[in-house]
């Protein structure tokens, strides 16, 4: 194969993975924004919002590793 094409794929590819890694991160924020909003009534209410904001990216990240195995 030409390298010049090589090349251009790899920088392709990374530029690809580098937008996912920012369109994630983003999300995340993004959820994390949300929780700082909500104002919670007591420390145990932020903790329970912090706690499902966890499981949710567990489970995310156990998807992620799945479909990565296959």
């Amino acid at each position: 194969m030409d390298k010049a094409f090589i090349d251009q794929m790899q920088k392709k590819v990374e530029q690809q993975l580098g937008q996912r890694e920012i369109d994630t991160l983003m999300f995340w924020k993004d959820e994390v924004e949300k929780l700082l909003r909500k104002k919670p009534e007591s420390l145990t209410a932020l903790l329970q919002e912090v706690q499902q904001l966890h499981v949710r990216m567990e489970n995310r990240l156990s998807v992620l590793k799945r479909s990565a195995s296959l």
